[in-house]
């Protein structure tokens, strides 16, 4: 069992691996980047970016090198199947970990910079964090700008992380194009500690509902976004998780003959 230059077990399972931890952990894990300058950047994994992965080579290989927390039950479910030692604490979601990271960066007098979403809501997030979160120094960027590699819209809006003196930086534009960006982009942002985190702030500024907390735990979080916009996460929820269970099952098969023909 490989483990995170953090600590952070590295578990790996099927043809993907992942960092599961708690919050405490993600919370510690963020604490020591910092306060020991380390660069490390935090990717996640649930059904939807597992099927990316699985069915993009160039995400497969924006997620090496990186720590990927989970953010799904299912993938503890499956980790659970195949002796994995976690449990529901080791589901970490952004609709749980944004607000405890916010307190921790307040407390430490960091700064956060967010890139994504419509500069509205993204606008109205960032003020109920300053509302929820006294004294924290948080800025942003929208995510409606040319994210293609290198490109000068891209090259500003680093410039703009860079020049706040950034601790944290959050980027929310969705798998798998939040991972393509940060991978072209990395090595020009100065912050010791990135993470990818989709559509955070649209749950935070009440854009998109959040689902009662219970329904994280026990994996039914999903069933409340598929009722609540179908049109939205039809596909993702219904179709997804049908060919990621094909690719799972011939993943494991083809292990199983390695191991006999080994």
């Amino acid at each position: 069992m490989a483990t995170d230059p953090a600590g952070l077990p590295q578990r790996t399972l099927l043809g993907f691996f992942a960092h599961p931890g708690t919050l405490a952990d993600y919370l510690q894990y963020t604490q020591t980047a910092i306060s020991n300058s380390e660069r490390r950047t935090v990717l996640y994994h649930n059904l939807h970016s597992l099927y990316s992965y699985f069915t993009d080579a160039k995400l497969r290989e924006h997620y090496q090198g990186t720590t990927v927390l989970v953010d799904g039950m299912p993938v503890i479910w499956l980790m659970q199947l195949f002796g994995i030692p976690v449990n529901r604490d080791y589901r970490l979601t952004y609709v749980d970990f944004i607000m405890p990271l916010m307190k921790l960066a307040a407390d430490n007098s960091w700064t956060v910079f967010h890139v994504g979403q419509q500069a509205q809501v993204q606008a109205k997030a960032l003020d109920i964090i300053r509302e929820k979160i006294p004294g924290i120094s948080i800025q942003g960027h929208d995510g409606y700008f040319d994210q293609q590699a290198d490109s000068a819209e891209s090259l500003a809006v680093i410039d703009q992380i860079n020049a706040a003196g950034s601790q944290i930086v959050l980027v929310g534009f969705g798998a798998p194009k939040q991972e393509a960006w940060l991978h072209a982009h990395r090595h020009l942002i100065n912050a010791p500690i990135v993470f990818t985190c989709g559509a955070c702030m649209e749950y935070v500024a009440g854009a998109v509902s959040t689902p009662p907390r219970w329904m994280g735990r026990v994996g039914l979080e999903w069933s409340f976004r598929l009722l609540e916009n179908p049109r939205r996460f039809g596909f993702r929820y219904l179709v997804e998780p049908v060919l990621l269970g094909a690719i799972l099952l011939k993943n494991g098969v083809g292990s199983l003959l390695s191991g006999k023909r080994a």
